[in-house]
């Protein structure tokens, strides 16, 4: 009933739980006492994440989502007195909207037709694998690299040359992001220059890269088309 609502509702079933203000946002856990929750790679204690999910700056296991419903909902069935296909329910519903897995669901919903259809389900289910295993540190390298990139992005336009060493350097950057979120070894200059051309013609795409200029997204296709 509160899936339904939710999405009549078109908010999270989360709002409508009396869930506390802090929850692991792997597994959903409710933090109760010291003890419970993970650690970065420097030995800082994180605020997101248990520890059973998160030790030393990455994910304790790189499992896929309907993997640690099936693993969490036993123990929720137990500890809740309920079933456990309705715990397995709650949970199918509560963990997309988790930090970990949000921002996949989010690209699954939005993307996820279109890039099947155009790489294949294995290629796809590797790369979301690859970004879920990644921890908070590599997260955040990535998003400054990406912040990165549009910084270079305009000082390559300045210089005018899509081929010049300043859009070699935005070139290298762009396919070292690449690197990040690709399945290990699908990664080619091909691969790069064909998703470029996809970038024009994708609304979305030219929204995103107009940002660090008017034109931005056609000398990026350039740029990669003369240096990948």
């Amino acid at each position: 009933m509160l899936k339904l609502i939710a999405r009549e509702l078109d908010v999270p079933v989360t709002a409508l739980l009396d869930m506390p203000e802090h929850y692991c946002q792997s597994c959903g856990m409710m933090f109760t006492g010291p003890g419970q929750h993970g650690h970065e790679a420097d030995g800082s204690e994180t605020e997101d994440f248990c520890r059973w999910c998160y030790e030393g700056g990455r994910y304790t296991d790189d499992v896929t989502m309907d993997e640690m419903i099936e693993d969490c909902a036993p123990r929720m069935a137990e500890a809740m007195g309920w079933t456990a296909d309705e715990a397995a329910s709650l949970l199918g519903a509560v963990l997309p909207t988790l930090r970990r897995w949000r921002e996949v669901s989010e690209n699954e919903k939005a993307y996820g037709e279109e890039i099947r259809a155009a790489y294949g389900d294995e290629v796809v289910d590797a790369a979301n694998e690859k970004y879920l295993a990644m921890g908070e540190a590599a997260h955040l390298q990535a998003e400054e690299l990406a912040v990165a990139i549009n910084e270079q992005l305009r000082r390559a336009m300045e210089a005018g040359d899509p081929a010049g060493s300043e859009a070699r350097k935005l070139v290298a950057m762009h396919a070292r992001w690449l690197r990040m979120y690709w399945p290990d070894g699908t990664y080619t200059p091909e691969a790069h220059k064909g998703l470029a051309e996809g970038y024009i013609s994708d609304e979305r795409f030219r929204a995103h890269y107009e940002q660090a200029a008017p034109g931005a997204t056609q000398f990026l296709r350039d740029a990669i088309r003369a240096c990948a």
